[in-house]
């Protein structure tokens, strides 16, 4: 039995954890059903969005948003999430033989129920049911079963074992039906109930006959409801749940045909979302805003800016604006020497005391913050000039003020004071001389005293913990000692941030995270939005640098599994990401095998083109080699078919590898099935579950093709996405494939595939 479950979580976003679900299967014109399309069209194409697609019965206006008399209301709205899905199953019962206890089975009125293996018909426990003594009749214990189709006739069945002296028992349907009542005592007899469904659930009891003597058993297994007329040999095996899709609807339309209104909505799963999004900052920038900062100033704007923004999103803070000291100097953004992939800006007084710097009300809320919490504080910057001011903060009559600064030989140096008095400088630990040109990294961290320099850790000493701060100061203040150089990603943590989350960011920084594997950059990126991503697979690369990013997250998340020959999917279920390695398909076995003749054979064709082939690959990498690898013969075969690879490999030799082994399997690609169609719920159930656990990257063994005609009686194929159709008792499957040999590789002491260059190749 297969039945489609609908459900939308009205009043939710796609990013919500836990939404609640509405099933709305009942809605949907299953005449024309549920069409959903998913993965790629082949191998060497990317995943694209997967759609679905159905009618839904407005005739109630339900769906039309807006209407406030929609029981919806006012959530009826586009990018509502939604999902679909298939329950298939013999029996419906979800605990038909009590293996595991009794969960999903209560009781009513007097009698108790309890697991017991006195007597048994399946397995090795049953449900015993001891009745009360109240004398009170109807007592019963009962189990709710879901995904009945209205309308259908069905049949429940449980097999009983009634004690000496215990009344009978029968199987009721509440307002539904009832069936004949047992007749037998001290031995299994199966009772039954045929009915019609009225609703999506009913409720199974199995019920005394009359007034029970208290204290009296019977036992209850291998209990059953199925779809049709009579009961069928027991399966233990309870429902199983499918998912098809999940995703967004995109639009709610409002149709008519005659009086009929009917909403014919499209979803996108989560691609969409991700395809949508704004372009991603700097990998830097977004690591400081993962780590949620009081303030943020990235001073990352375009060259002809004259004032810098806060990113944190913190309430009442202002921007950074130019103030002039004496008259002169510059401020110019776009500079390039800060960490890579980032820019700054770029301070240029006359003199020390002449120039420009920039300041900031930072408004009552970080104020109020700092009362309670102490700051912690970074920034980059690199300058060539000792004895200037970094940056500075005060309270706002500068009673309090802190003042970060080099001094006259180039070392760290701090400045504080408080109530009035004056700024006496910090004793600290040497540093080296940071006016050297370079690019360094400082974090402070008031509350045990100590700050960083490039990830060294000095301490402090003789500086009071700051209060009541409000006005920044950043390049000089209004002591002189203007900045001569760059300052970029200017952050402060007011709140109860980790050392230890905010120092990884000049990891970050210094390293770009280069050599990271595939998996973890995935992680990380999607971290950013926030999404959960699931890898499959264990062969993963060392990643090059994306520190500057700057394109929507699909784009660069796709980038790193084309580094990988991977897949990027959506997953079917939740709201988040697959990632598959290519040792995925390493050598596949099939799942499930299907004979050539169930499948729908007017539609079965197999290709011998050039669609496929690749005979010459220019392959480079950011900062590498360019390389050029070549079938020779292919290419006198054929003429040249050749693909460039910009690949973010961390190495030349993961370059050329990947390069090899793309010419390797399509240098002459040879004839191979690209289709596989099937009716899906007419396999045995064990099949059609198969099927329907098939995704991108499984595969299957296609039997019985006609001899003499096709290649080998016995294909593989893999599957590289479907378009399916689910209607009324119908589920159409059409797979496309490519030719799983293409995955073969090299295996040590096996029979199969440790014959180098006869029969498969090494993988990399």
């Amino acid at each position: 039995m297969m039945r489609l479950i609908v459900e939308a979580a009205f009043g939710y976003t796609v990013t919500d954890p836990a939404p609640v679900w509405t099933d709305i299967t009942s809605f949907v014109d299953i005449g024309t059903g549920v069409s959903i399309n998913r993965g790629s069209s082949d191998e060497l194409s990317q995943v694209q969005a997967g759609t679905c697609s159905l009618i839904l019965d407005n005739s109630d206006g339900r769906f039309t948003s807006g209407r406030a008399a929609s029981p919806y209301y006012p959530n009826v709205r586009k990018n509502t999430p939604i999902r679909v899905r298939v329950v298939t199953a013999t029996n419906l019962v979800t605990n038909p033989s009590f293996e595991s206890g009794l969960s999903g089975w209560g009781n009513s009125l007097s009698p108790t129920i309890a697991q017991d293996n006195a007597h048994v018909w399946n397995g090795t426990q049953a449900m015993r049911i001891t009745w009360g003594g109240s004398g009170a009749s109807g007592q019963n214990a009962f189990t709710d079963v879901p995904g009945l189709e209205v309308g259908r006739r069905y049949t429940a069945s449980a097999y009983v074992w009634v004690g000496p002296g215990s009344p009978p028992v029968f199987a009721v349907i509440s307002g539904a039906g009832e069936g004949t009542a047992s007749t037998t005592t001290g031995t299994f007899e199966r009772i039954r109930v045929t009915f019609t469904a009225t609703a999506t659930q009913h409720r199974l009891t199995i019920q005394s006959v009359g007034v029970p003597t208290g204290g009296t058993q019977c036992w209850v297994d291998a209990v059953q409801l199925e779809e049709g007329p009579v009961a069928t040999t027991f399966d233990p095996a309870p429902p199983q749940t499918h998912d098809r899709f999940w995703g967004m609807v995109n639009d709610w339309p409002l149709k008519w045909t005659g009086l009929y209104a009917t909403a014919s909505i499209t979803c996108t799963d989560i691609f969409k979302w991700l395809a949508r999004q704004a372009p991603l900052s700097p990998m830097l920038a977004e690591e400081i805003l993962l780590d949620r900062p009081t303030l943020y100033y990235p001073l990352s704007e375009p060259s002809d800016s004259t004032a810098a923004g806060d990113l944190s999103g913190t309430p009442s803070v202002g921007t950074l604006s130019t103030t002039q000291m004496g008259s002169g100097g510059t401020i110019t953004f776009g500079s390039d020497s800060a960490p890579a992939g980032n820019t700054g800006a770029s301070f240029e007084p006359a003199s020390s005391s002449a120039g420009k710097y920039l300041t900031a009300d930072l408004g009552p809320v970080v104020t109020d913050l700092n009362a309670t919490w102490r700051m912690q504080t970074e920034c980059w910057f690199s300058t060539s000039t000792t004895g200037r001011v970094l940056w500075a903060i005060t309270s706002i009559d500068a009673s309090w003020r802190l003042v970060i600064s080099l001094d006259s030989t180039g070392k760290m140096r701090f400045e504080s004071n408080g109530n009035f008095g004056p700024l006496i400088a910090a004793a600290v630990d040497p540093t080296p001389n940071l006016a050297d040109g370079a690019v360094h990294h400082f974090y402070y961290n008031e509350n045990d005293g100590n700050f960083r320099v490039d990830g060294v850790i000095y301490s402090i000493s003789n500086i009071g913990r700051m209060g009541n701060m409000r006005m920044l100061y950043v390049g000089g203040w209004t002591g002189g000692s203007l900045w001569a150089g760059t300052i970029s990603n200017l952050a402060f943590w007011v709140n109860g941030a980790s050392t230890a989350d905010l120092v990884s960011h000049y990891t970050t920084a210094s390293t770009q995270n280069i050599g990271e594997s595939a998996a973890v950059r995935m992680t990380r990126i999607t971290s950013y939005l926030p999404l959960t991503v699931t890898s499959v697979g264990s062969v993963f690369d060392g990643m090059a640098s994306q520190a500057a990013l700057g394109r929507t997250p699909l784009e660069h998340l796709q980038e790193i599994a084309d580094t990988e020959s991977g897949r990027l999917l959506a997953s079917r279920s939740v709201n988040g990401l697959i990632f598959q390695s290519r040792d995925v398909r390493y050598n596949p076995v099939a799942s499930v095998s299907l004979d050539f003749a169930d499948l729908e054979t007017d539609e079965v064709e197999m290709a011998d083109d050039d669609q496929k082939m690749v005979n010459t690959v220019i392959a480079a990498r950011p900062g590498g080699a360019t390389q050029r690898v070549i079938d020779q013969a292919a290419r006198d075969a054929y003429g040249p078919y050749e693909e460039q690879l910009n690949l973010l490999k961390s190495s030349d030799l993961k370059v050329a590898d990947a390069a090899n082994w793309l010419v390797s399997r399509y240098a002459d690609p040879p004839l191979e099935l690209r289709q596989v169609p099937v009716e899906a719920s007419t396999m045995p159930l064990a099949t059609y579950r198969a099927l329907l656990a098939a995704d991108v990257s499984t595969t299957f063994d296609v039997t019985n093709l006609p001899a003499g005609q096709a290649p080998a009686t016995t294909l593989t194929v893999t599957v590289e996405g479907y378009t399916e159709t689910i209607q009324e008792n119908q589920h159409r499957l059409d797979f496309h494939t490519s030719r799983a040999l293409t995955d073969t590789v090299w295996a040590l002491d096996s029979a199969a595939y440790s014959q180098l260059g006869i029969t498969t190749r090494l993988a990399y």
